[in-house]
């Protein structure tokens, strides 16, 4: 097992109880992982200009924060196979640990800061990292591949998401170094004991996925749909297939959803069409989900975050390295944010990091 590279040098992040004010209040920042690169873009969210970046390691794929944003955690596929902390006021990393399996994938922590849930690709595993205890406590073996995770707004449970090797055959995913197994569900862990509590079924591979603000939903763009699945948490079932409103053309066009947000009102989803170029959003206050509106973006459109008072979306871009920047309450896009060529861009998240 590798050790952590070098040790923290900030205090962790406050317990749960909402975030931490000072006087001087907040500057929210909007970072962007460079997924063909070794950096992360830094945005100032206000005026939406690019005011700087961070090295965090080679092929950043996972990102996330706990509930003070006082500490941001990337995860990176490239040959460390590590997760770089950054002190998001200095905008700096302050910490490295390799002690993780290949291919970390994206990540999600505890509202505490104390357990960080990480796919190991690679390894088809998830690992769980005690960032107090600055070690790995468990691990989980899944079926697919091991790809992302959403904690539950409560702390009590991790969700899981792997896709798969689809039509790929064992041999040649063996010969890939893929896991080669199948998966069609989501994993339900207990966060107290780090054990696999239930699974629920999604049909098809389960890919991005985002839980709703109370808790009781989850969204999740799967293989071989133009949309989203949503479920009953409390029930562990499979509620909805919602599938995108497309024109004859574009559903004649193959293409697939791989990004997907619940708005902090609870009243919305937004999902990502890649080939198509759109974001889809859908009002979710009554069932089934119901489409109201399909807005353009760039190319090859594989990741969305939200402001933290839900009032701008942030679609990312890949194939034009550029991100959209939509107001959502009006659903137009205010501007578009051009990113140095070749970073093509995917995760992000909003931080509001204190300014005093």
């Amino acid at each position: 097992m590798r050790t952590c590279l070098f040790p923290i040098l900030i205090a962790l992040a406050a317990a749960p109880g909402g975030q931490a004010e000072d006087s001087a209040g907040y500057r929210e920042k909007l970072y962007i992982l460079s997924s063909a690169d070794d950096d992360m873009t830094v945005v100032d969210v206000a005026t939406n200009e690019i005011v700087g970046a961070v090295t965090v390691g080679a092929l950043p794929h996972g990102i996330a924060a706990p509930r003070s944003h006082k500490l941001l955690y990337v995860a990176t596929e490239g040959k460390d196979h590590g997760v770089t902390v950054v002190d998001p006021v200095s905008d700096k990393a302050v910490a490295k640990y390799a002690v993780f399996g290949k291919r970390p994938n994206e990540i999600d922590i505890t509202s505490d800061g104390r357990y960080l849930y990480l796919p190991a690709r690679g390894e088809c595993r998830y690992e769980v990292f005690d960032t107090v205890n600055q070690s790995l406590i468990a691990k989980i073996p899944v079926s697919g591949y091991p790809h992302n995770v959403v904690v539950s707004p409560d702390d009590r449970f991790m969700y899981l998401s792997a896709y798969d090797r689809g039509s790929l055959s064992v041999e040649n995913a063996r010969k890939a170094g893929e896991c080669t197994t199948l998966n069609k569900k989501i994993y339900v862990v207990d966060v107290e004991t780090h054990e696999v509590a239930a699974t629920i079924d999604t049909l098809e591979a389960p890919r991005p996925i985002a839980v709703s603000p109370d808790g009781k939903r989850l969204y999740a763009n799967t293989d071989n749909l133009m949309g989203f699945v949503t479920l009953d948490l409390e029930n562990r079932k499979l509620l909805y297939r919602s599938e995108y409103a497309l024109s004859s053309d574009e559903a004649a066009t193959p293409s697939r959803s791989h990004g997907i947000g619940a708005t902090p009102d609870n009243k919305e989803v937004w999902s990502t069409n890649i080939n198509h170029g759109f974001v889809h959003v859908f009002d979710v206050t009554a069932d089934p989900p119901r489409q109201i509106a399909k807005l353009a973006t760039g190319r090859t459109p594989l990741w969305l975050t939200m402001t933290p008072d839900g009032s701008t979306v942030y679609v990312a871009n890949t194939a034009d390295d550029t991100i959209s920047v939509f107001d959502a309450k009006s659903k137009k896009e205010r501007m578009r944010i051009q990113l140095p060529k070749g970073k093509a861009p995917k995760r992000m998240l909003v931080l509001r990091v204190p300014t005093g």
